[in-house]
């Protein structure tokens, strides 16, 4: 849904849809037909968003059904009038959940066909030769792969915590921690749909119970960039056999949330959005569950010969235990599964592996790349607290680009030990957020040598001043640098 009272500007509706463009999403339901507004549709036409587009009766044997049949034609006949030229729309569903009583669904069938004539009409979001709705709540990261990954998925989603940043805006200081009714206010509760209880009892077997809310944001991030990452990878790892869509419920929040969305409402993304991301990419190099088969993914139109798959098994403590080079071509639309990982002897022997995989090209360039974490059993994966305190060494300059400042951060890792999950944030000079900010990348993971180069841009009207990179992460100091311009 949009805001509350439905006058949300064009202004403030952009960055929404540049936020699921540069994570790699090319589809968006519109919600039992809640976004009316000609930017809506118009936004969606430019970034190359295809929408499907729900008539206006909900949930089947649950809400209420229309009770006037020929104004609701009547409105549907309008509704498809007004927007019928925007390419964007793909598809009308006419209801969400169930299908619609039969003189509803026949009349719309029917107005459909004579009104537009050149898209599909179903009459369900769920149950017409689609994968039925959930689930809502945590579920292992192999489940996306083995139970909830057939079919075009329409709706699923996980837990997923905003930043620590963004809590801190919409929270009031006395109810930050211990967790309280203002979290659950916002979606973190217990009991019914979309329930954290199977989230929070997975953190605390992982990584033990929280002891503030920093450290409990620190672990949900974690779990955020995990299973969306697998979310997604579990359909790609069966794209076109079992898989042809995934939707979660839902990408957008109308109001601060943090149950499923894979961004904040004040455009703050957090590990979701970047497991979302990765798994995403048009060239895409993975690791599926259970059986650690290595697979690249290729959603563009050309082939993209001539590839090394490297990929690098390491102990926490930085020692490689399997390294191999596999070269592959990567068929245009198609998965190309490569030699699985022989990661159980691994596994048993020292309880918690590193996996970094690169695709790399014949001149040299990676790429894809990717890095998992994976432990024997959940009680494992709390050996990467003892991960030592390490800083990495962090630049960053800027440039002015047409409208936007470009900021160039540069990360390397100088220590001994992985650094996990370090996390950039663009402040303005008094320590707030700079929103709208669009990063290349974060959540960064880096083994000792290893250096990544991230492009943060945001736009040049939210602040004229020097920005400032803050970086923090899973076991990394935290630290601050100024983006100043670049000579």
């Amino acid at each position: 849904m949009d805001d509350s009272r439905k006058r949300v500007s064009r202004e403030r509706l952009e960055p929404y849809f540049r936020l699921h463009k540069e994570a790699h999403v090319n589809t968006i339901r519109n919600w039992v037909g809640q976004n009316t507004q000609d930017s809506f549709f118009e936004l969606a036409d430019e970034y190359g968003m295809m929408i499907l587009n729900d008539f206006w009766a909900s949930t089947q044997n649950f809400q209420v059904e229309p009770q006037d049949p020929q104004l609701f034609i009547a409105n549907a006949r309008d509704v498809i009038s007004r927007y019928r030229n925007h390419p964007s729309i793909v598809l009308w569903f006419g209801r969400n959940e169930g299908v619609p009583h039969p003189i509803l669904n026949e009349g719309l069938a029917d107005l459909v066909a004579e009104v537009d004539g050149t898209r599909h009409f179903t009459g369900s979001s769920n149950v017409v030769n689609l994968a039925g709705s959930g689930p809502y709540n945590y579920r292992p990261p192999v489940q996306y792969f083995n139970q909830h990954a057939e079919g075009y998925s329409v709706e699923v989603g996980t837990p997923s915590l905003s930043t620590l940043e963004s809590i801190k805006a919409w929270t009031p200081q006395a109810d930050l921690w211990p967790i309280s009714d203002s979290l659950a206010y916002h979606d973190w509760h217990h009991g019914g749909n979309g329930d954290v209880k199977s989230f929070m009892e997975t953190l605390e077997r992982q990584f033990g119970a929280a002891t503030s809310l920093e450290d409990f944001e620190r672990k949900a991030q974690m779990m955020n960039y995990v299973t969306y990452r697998a979310l997604f990878e579990g359909y790609q790892a069966y794209l076109w056999t079992k898989n042809s869509g995934r939707l979660l419920w839902m990408t957008h929040p109308a109001w601060p949330s943090n149950a499923w969305q894979i961004y904040s409402s004040d455009y703050d993304t957090h590990a979701a959005y970047y497991g979302t991301k990765k798994a995403n990419e048009p060239l895409h190099v993975q690791m599926n569950l259970p059986d650690y088969q290595l697979a690249v993914i290729n959603t563009q139109l050309i082939e993209v010969p001539n590839l090394t798959l490297r990929s690098r098994v390491l102990s926490l403590d930085n020692r490689v235990l399997e390294e191999r080079s596999n070269q592959l071509s990567a068929a245009a639309n198609a998965v190309t599964n490569s030699q699985p990982l022989n990661l159980l002897p691994h596994l048993e022997a020292h309880g918690v592996v590193l996996i970094r995989l690169e695709l790399i090209d014949a001149s040299g360039t990676v790429l894809s790349e990717n890095f998992y974490w994976e432990g024997k059993d959940e009680a494992a994966l709390r050996e990467l607290n003892d991960l030592p305190e390490s800083s990495i060494r962090i630049q960053a300059s800027s440039v002015h680009v047409g409208e936007e400042v470009s900021v160039r951060v540069s990360l390397e890792n100088t220590t001994n030990s992985p650094v996990l999950a370090n996390k950039l944030t663009l402040l303005d000079a008094k320590g707030a957020r700079i929103l709208p900010a669009y990063y290349s990348d974060n959540y960064i993971s880096l083994l000792p040598g290893e250096r990544r180069e991230i492009e943060i841009r945001y736009p040049a009207a939210k602040y004229a001043g020097t920005a400032k990179v803050a970086l923090r992460g899973w076991n990394t100091k935290q630290t601050s640098v100024s983006a100043r311009p670049a000579r």
